[in-house]
């Protein structure tokens, strides 16, 4: 729990006050929303629509929670966290089921359901201490027009003097109480809504889950790949040469010229086979990312763009292997749809560390409409670049322009 803060400052004893008041209404409201879709939820759970005003129930809680969440801020100094998604593919029914299994939902749902009653008495005795010092203020002031026999009348004088003196220490007194009422919620509401340790390390195991699956299935694609590029594209060529080589020997003997024709022939694809297992080999790992880097590197996918590309790379110390060639993939495949789809006339290239992550822009003034779809390449990005615990975002919108952003961490 972030420490709660002990400044006594005017702006912090309004933002108590301001917690602890809001909290009658707001928990009021939030009562009076929950018991009674819970009464009808659970009044008609013998037929289906039961069912349904119970999981509208739950899901109401939930927002009111992350209100709350973010409510305690004015208290704590900070918004408590949310607790963390579970990365997940199961169905809409599982993933309904999770939610009701869940520790967090009922926490969340108990939690709105004490803000209630809890927040009718603490907003209460807030607003009652600063009436008190309100009505002190103003005592003095009202005092000559008080009725005869009342006690305000009675003090006379001496109350326009001592009157003063008590509105401030009753105000002391508010600002301490109002602040130890508004630490109390904050605590109850940290307790209630903040993730605990056990969930945070289910959501782990489950987000660990399914970014291995994803790159085991980006492995298993980009193997394929490979498989299929070598048997269209370099096996093809080397068996022609192969042939070739076969004509040219059984010529050599009776028709040299002919022979030459094929050696010749023969020589010319030999040379398209090793570019193509040249690239190849740059697709699977660049030999110049190993020995120079990822300015290098990158500088020579720009250079092969047949448009202009604007480079920037400020990575003074070099990450480590596998972040260095996510983000090398990174640019090559964000630059290849580039050039295959974007229609863009001029793209760049943003890379450098910032506190400890490596931080990859590409960005295009193209038609826009990039998408992470399965079996995509910016899709294979992602599996690749969550299998290594960091993110990647895509902002391409219709007619563009496209930025493609991915943040790997890079900390001991």
């Amino acid at each position: 729990m972030p420490s709660v803060l002990h400044r006594t400052s005017l702006s912090q004893a309004w933002r108590d006050l301001l917690y602890v008041s809001a909290a009658l209404p707001i928990g009021m409201a939030w009562f009076i929303v929950l018991i009674t879709g819970l009464a009808v939820g659970i009044g008609t759970a013998v037929v289906m629509v039961g069912f349904v005003i119970l999981a509208v129930t739950l899901a109401l809680s939930h927002l009111g929670a992350n209100i709350e969440r973010e409510r305690a801020a004015l208290a704590l100094g900070a918004p408590i966290p949310r607790p963390p998604r579970r990365a997940t593919r199961d169905s809409l029914l599982k993933q309904i089921g999770a939610f009701l299994r869940a520790r967090a939902t009922w926490k969340e749902l108990a939690y709105l359901l004490l803000l209630g009653p809890l927040g009718t008495l603490l907003g209460t005795t807030a607003l009652a201490l600063w009436s008190a010092v309100v009505a002190l203020a103003l005592a003095p002031a009202a005092q000559p027009s008080s009725p005869d026999g009342s006690l305000l009348h009675d003090l006379g004088f001496a109350w326009a003097l001592l009157g003063p003196v008590v509105a401030v220490v009753v105000a002391l007194a508010a600002v301490a109480g109002t602040r130890a009422l508004a630490a109390g919620l904050g605590a109850l509401a940290y307790a209630l809504l903040a993730p605990d340790e056990r969930e945070q390390l289910v959501a782990r195991v489950s987000e660990l889950e399914t970014t291995r699956a994803g790159a085991v299935e980006s492995s298993d694609a980009r193997l394929r790949r490979i498989e299929r590029d070598l048997h269209d594209g370099a096996q093809h060529r080397l068996a022609f040469i192969a042939m070739e080589l076969g004509r040219a020997r059984a010529k050599l003997a009776e028709d040299p010229d002919g022979a030459d024709v094929l050696l010749a022939g023969a020589h010319e694809e030999s040379k398209r086979a090793m570019a193509e297992l040249r690239d190849l080999v740059r697709g699977i790992h660049p030999s110049v990312l190993t020995d120079r880097g990822l300015d290098a590197a990158i500088s020579g996918v720009g250079e092969r763009c047949p448009m202009p590309v604007d480079i920037a790379v400020d990575v003074a110390v070099r990450p480590a292997a596998a972040q260095e060639t996510a983000a090398y993939y990174v640019v090559a495949e964000s630059l290849t749809n580039v050039t295959r789809h974007s229609r863009a006339s001029r793209a760049g290239v943003d890379v450098a560390l910032h506190d400890d992550r490596l931080v990859v822009t590409v960005s295009d003034d193209g038609c826009g409409g990039a998408a992470g779809v399965p079996g995509s390449g910016l899709e294979g990005l992602r599996q690749r670049i969550e299998a290594l615990d960091g993110t990647l975002t895509i902002d391409s919108p219709p007619g563009g322009p496209t930025a493609i952003r991915a943040e790997l961490p890079c900390g001991s």
